[in-house]
């Protein structure tokens, strides 16, 4: 049998193997990989999803955090491996950041890496411990330009430091980087007062607003929040224009067949309609947004080319 025609069975095979494969998925125990650290915006979407999805396919989804290097690690971890659908990836809009900040990323994103589904989408809260100075976006502005503030993040690159880098050059106020490796203790360090303010997404900072051991300043949409009706807008509370809204997403490793992805979007649909992952999905801020594996895949690649020359101009690529 000739080099070529081995090449066309196989290539066949693989072809036929993948509906057969989506017809009995999952048989076996997912894992969820979430690029940073337990207890973050995104750990909380992944736990709400993954709880859901282990109901709905009656199997099991281990959640499997791989914090560091701002999502970079977990991430590659999904790139190399087998595309099966037993490894899967919980991610955000951070992803489409990364390949313009780094030259060397170790995986191509729009090939190593396959969108599934997109999830919801999230407003972004800027909180302050409450003996902190600033009562206001505007107060914070102004002490911004009296004096160095701090800001934490869950790593470099990771969406709430491109929140603050908009924030930044937006009013034209520099602050102080401090990144950490999720957005979890990043927050925690914020709460304890050891850095001056962050601006991180609804999931993890709404229940510490909410018990008092944050204080919100402003939120990041451009509409205010029904879940927090009283406070305002960064855009109408001191920064005209501004707005960021992060979303969430679930990627499969590049090789996946597309008749596995498809079940997957299907499953995950399935599980973030169901009425109690709308509403705990409600609870923590996220508006559920469903998109097929298509939508999702030309949103990614949409938002790698426009962010692009907003990190080219903030001089963050530099500072790698």
């Amino acid at each position: 049998m000739t080099l070529e025609r081995r090449g066309a069975i196989l290539l066949l095979a693989c072809v036929l193997a993948g509906p057969a494969q989506a017809q009995t998925y999952p048989d076996r125990p997912i894992r969820m990989i979430v690029p940073f650290a337990a207890g973050g915006t995104v750990d909380i979407v992944a736990r709400i999803v993954g709880a859901k999805l282990a109901d709905i396919s009656g199997g099991r989804v281990v959640i499997d955090n791989r914090g560091g290097a701002g999502g970079l690690i977990g991430t590659e971890a999904t790139a190399r491996s087998p595309g099966d659908g037993y490894t899967l990836l919980t991610h955000s809009a951070a992803i489409t950041y990364d390949p313009t900040l780094h030259d060397n990323l170790p995986y191509d994103t729009m090939k190593d890496l396959l969108p599934v589904a997109m999830i919801g989408s999230t407003p972004n809260l800027m909180v302050v411990a409450p003996a902190f100075r600033a009562r206001s976006v505007t107060d914070l502005l102004a002490l911004g330009r009296e004096r160095p503030l701090t800001f934490a993040s869950g790593g470099f690159g990771s969406a709430s430091h491109l929140a603050v880098a908009l924030f930044s050059h937006l009013s034209g106020v520099k602050f102080n980087h401090v990144p950490y490796k999720g957005a979890a203790p990043a927050l925690a360090d914020v709460v304890a007062g050891h850095v001056d303010f962050m601006v991180a997404t609804m999931p993890g900072a709404i229940q510490p607003v909410r018990s008092g051991s944050l204080r919100a300043l402003g939120i990041s949409s451009l509409a205010r929040s029904a879940e927090l009706p009283n406070l305002p807008t960064i855009a109408e509370s001191g920064l005209p224009g501004y707005e960021y809204v992060p979303w969430f997403g679930v990627f499969a490793p590049g090789t996946t067949p597309p008749a596995l992805v498809a079940r997957i979007n299907d499953l995950l649909r399935q599980a973030v309609d169901a009425p109690d992952t709308r509403e705990r999905l409600r609870v923590q801020g996220v508006t559920p947004e469903l998109l097929s594996p298509e939508q999702f895949r030309d949103k990614v690649k949409s938002e790698i080319e426009s962010w692009a020359p907003v990190i080219e101009r903030s001089g963050m690529k530099g500072s790698l």
